[in-house]
């Protein structure tokens, strides 16, 4: 092994300790990397690579960042998919004997990224996944909330990769039994970072986290999560709060491809319903606005609560607007109790969580009169608290201890007297200066201070000659105007003076720690707090947004029949200010499955599918909706198979990805369920994806009877409203004249004529010469199909059961020989409850 200095051979061995992270290695007021993470390092970051001498006249590749700026580099490495471990000096560089003393104080990465820079609104969550004989549970973290959520999925590698995409999941943990096969498969998902941990024994601490009821995987799951934590971040995390459970029997399911393609939460032109709803005043409400849209609710209950609370909102002006003054001086108070814990918070975030105390007492006191929401009513307000810890800190802190500045005068007698004495110390500098003024006759003479020198006496060149012997003045540094001195008076002076400062500055670190400790104390409560908060916000959020546009409560009932009567796609309504938007009804009787959708495309068949599937929605999580009326079901699913895109990465075409999601809605749906196919088929042959798209229709209609909303060109398949009384066809209306036509964007009754797929074609400018031709070819298209004639068989399906699908699933995909007696024991449970649902 080649001799390096000690401090190169340190960072070595550090570095063998972390081989898969950069490790930035703090070296003074910088973190400097060497070898191969420099390289890697200049290149994603952009820096410039240079040399350090390493010992034996070598030299190895090293790049630094100054450590004030460092969060900034550390997230564009982590958005790179990097782990980045800080490697700190642990003791003062001038009280070190020989090599200063570093080591790990954390690893951050992916799934543990908790900067200021995080986005407010959005949640970062790591993952900790255990794979059972029959089943798999996925336990989600939110490190900078201290949530904890978890959910149980089927033992197969798609219903995982569904899971974790479903919940925008950047880094996942497994153990390092994991399956091979699955290992590389999660890996090509360039979005989600896959770390492995061996076996970690869960600390009965942490066991008040788990449910009653809590499986062994469970367990093993939160195991191994805190494990991981407590490898990367270098202490035990212990502001987490109890886990909930993602219970599939109280929320509305929708897939990630679903979720995407109605735009919940990301738009792909930037407007999603998310954006478009989110008049939250707090990042918080904000999250939980978000959850609501991605998680609505089946329990009919649930929902009249919501609908109750934000009914008096709106009714009640007054009460509004007075909650709106207060919560817009709530700040993230998630966020902020768990950096408390963490130990990382800062004296400005102190004063938010004051600010933010200030207000939650009047706030949750105004939400009283929200009668629906009892558990609003003993929520702990933490005005004690508030009383305890506001006026501590100055209005403006600085960012950090370091130079002290941070608390108010009178809030402690020995903080006082400490900064009393320094404040004297700079009084004499300040006496000093006058009488060597007076003493020398320079009256331009002045006393600095710099961290290199000290304090020191500095002289204009013009004025040196003045200078005596008996002054005392010893010469420190020369400038180029200038000449700096120093005296015994003013060393001795100085001495005392900065002793008095350290003192100052010890004192507040460690008033600032004790105030930590007694917000920290509080945790529980804070948390709930600022859940109850959070609520009121989206409440609020949802009344304002209601009041403003003009929307009604939807009601809901028992039955399978559905009227939405005028209803109106809310984005769009909202951004459409040149034209006014059509509204359209949407209404099914209990008997009718399906509505067979025609018309020209850029006539509004996909734009009225979205809209009712966002409006039931926005219905289902409590939320009132743009309608002049509307009486609902309750929906459990919602599948969607829209747009076209392929997935080049995997090498799908546009049909295999359309297939691959219809058959999910085929397999999962229940009657119960909503279904948007939209031009299904249409990626193959003429004839194969008209065969397709009824066989489909054909399947729902008889074996799902879930409410469906089918866009085709196949005009062929309207003729199935004649023979099944379930079928109804409606299509898009146009005005024709002249070749031309105007879309009128209004769905009725009866199937369209046929699909002006030229008079779109001349709508969008192309050649003259190709549009002639075109219509001389449909001329003979359609003469052709009328002569042959088409007759398609008509075949009934057996009723489809998902809890059937899914019995069968487990069965074949249960791996008995790696199960434990235990898992066995609750796999026969799971299967039998399972089976108690199939008639």
């Amino acid at each position: 092994m080649k001799k390096y200095t000690p401090m190169i051979e340190h960072y070595i061995k550090v570095k063998e300790a972390n081989p898969d992270k950069i490790l930035f290695y703090r070296v003074g007021d910088f973190y400097e990397m060497f070898l191969d993470d420099a390289e890697t390092a200049s290149r994603e970051l952009d820096l410039v690579l240079t040399a350090k001498a390493a010992g034996n006249n070598e030299k190895v590749p090293m790049c630094g960042i100054p450590h004030h700026a460092a969060g900034n580099y550390i997230q564009r490495l982590i958005k790179k998919g990097y782990k980045v471990a800080i490697c700190e000096q642990l003791e003062d560089p001038k009280e070190a004997k020989g090599l200063v003393d570093r080591g790990i104080i954390k690893v951050i990465t992916p799934g543990t990224y908790m900067d200021e820079a995080l986005d407010a609104k959005s949640s970062n969550y790591l993952a900790s996944v255990m794979v059972s004989g029959y089943e798999i549970c996925v336990l989600y973290c939110e490190l900078s909330t201290g949530e904890l959520k978890y959910q149980t999925v089927e033992h197969s590698l798609v219903a995982l990769q569904r899971a974790l995409l479903d919940q925008h999941v950047s880094e996942v943990v497994i153990p390092m039994s994991f399956d091979k096969n699955w290992l590389n498969a999660l890996k090509e998902n360039e979005t989600i970072m896959v770390s492995r941990q061996k076996k970690t024994k869960l600390e009965e601490a942490d066991r008040k986290l788990l449910p009653l009821d809590a499986k062994e995987t469970l367990e093993q799951a939160l195991a191994q999560l805190m494990g991981y934590l407590k490898e990367t971040q270098k202490q035990h995390i212990d502001h987490f709060i109890p886990m909930e459970s993602m219970d599939k029997e109280r929320i509305l399911i929708m897939d990630y491809e679903t979720k995407q393609h109605l735009d919940l939460v990301s738009g792909s032109r930037g407007m999603s319903l998310w954006s478009f709803m989110d008049r939250c005043k707090s990042a918080m409400g904000s999250r939980m606005l978000k959850n609501w849209i991605e998680m609505p609710l089946i329990d009919a209950s649930a929902i009249a609560k919501r609908q109750a609370a934000v009914q008096i909102l709106k009714d009640d002006f007054m009460l509004r607007e007075n909650l709106k003054d207060h919560l817009i001086y709530i700040y993230d108070m998630e966020r902020l109790a768990s950096r408390i814990s963490y130990g990382n918070a800062g004296p400005r975030d102190i004063l938010q969580l004051t600010a933010s105390l200030e207000h939650a007492k009047p706030i949750l006191e105004l939400a009283a009169a929200l009668t629906s929401y009892p558990e609003l009513q003993d929520v702990p307000t933490c005005y004690d608290l508030y009383e305890e810890i506001q006026g501590a800190i100055v209005e403006d802190p600085p960012l950090t201890l370091k130079d002290g500045g941070v608390f108010t005068d009178g809030y402690s007698a020995e903080l006082d007297e400490a900064r009393q004495i320094a404040k004297k110390g700079k009084d004499y500098i300040l006496e000093i200066e006058a009488k060597e003024r007076e003493r020398t006759g320079i009256k331009a003479l002045k006393i600095g201070y710099n961290r290199v020198f000290g304090y020191y006496i500095e002289v204009r060149n013009g004025s040196l000659d003045q200078i005596k012997d008996e002054y005392g003045y010893h010469p420190k540094q020369t400038l180029a105007n200038a000449t700096r001195f120093i005296t015994q008076e003013l060393k001795e002076k100085e001495e005392q003076i900065l002793h008095a400062q350290e003192e100052r500055v010890r004192l507040e670190q460690e008033l600032f720690h004790e105030l930590l400790m007694k917000i920290k104390a509080r945790l529980y409560d804070l948390h709930a707090c600022a859940r109850a908060l959070a609520t009121v916000d989206v409440l609020t959020a949802l009344a304002d947004l209601a009041a403003e546009k003009g929307y009604i409560c939807p009601q809901f009932h028992e039955e399978r029949s559905v009227s939405i009567i005028e209803g109106k796609h809310p984005i769009l309504d909202d951004h459409m200010k040149s034209q006014k938007y059509v509204s359209n009804s949407w209404q099914m009787d209990e008997d009718n499955h399906i509505e067979i959708i025609t018309g020209p495309n850029m006539g509004g068949k996909s734009t009225y599918m979205r809209q009712n599937a966002l409006l039931v929605v926005m219905a289902q999580m409590g939320s009132f909706i743009p309608a002049k009326q509307a009486v609902l079901p309750i929906f459990d699913r919602i599948f969607t198979r829209i747009g076209a895109s392929d997935d080049i990465l995997t090498g799908k075409s546009t049909f295999m990805v359309e297939m691959m999601e219809a058959n999910i809605a085929l397999r999962y749906a229940t009657e119960n369920s909503l279904i948007l196919f939209d031009e299904i088929g249409r990626g193959t042959a003429t004839y194969d994806g008209m065969a397709l798209a009824r066989a489909m229709i054909e399947y729902i209609d008889s074996a799902i009877r879930a409410k469906t909303l089918f866009s085709t060109h196949y005009h062929e398949l309207t003729d199935l409203e004649e023979e099944r009384k379930t079928i109804k066809n409606v299509h898009v209306d146009v005005k024709e004249k002249k070749q031309h036509i105007e879309f009128q964007y209004r769905v009725i009754s009866g199937k369209a004529d046929k699909s002006y797929g030229i008079n779109v074609a001349r709508l969008a400018h192309l050649p003259q010469a190709v549009l002639d031709r075109a219509g001389e070819l449909l001329k003979e298209y359609e003469g052709m199909e009328r002569n042959n004639g088409y007759q398609p068989n008509l075949f009934v399906m057996d009723t489809v059961q998902p809890e059937k699908s899914e019995l069968v699933e487990r069965l074949q995909n249960m791996d008995v020989d790696a199960m434990s007696p235990r898992e066995a024991l609750d796999c026969l449970y799971e299967l039998k409850k399972l089976s108690k649902s199939i008639e």
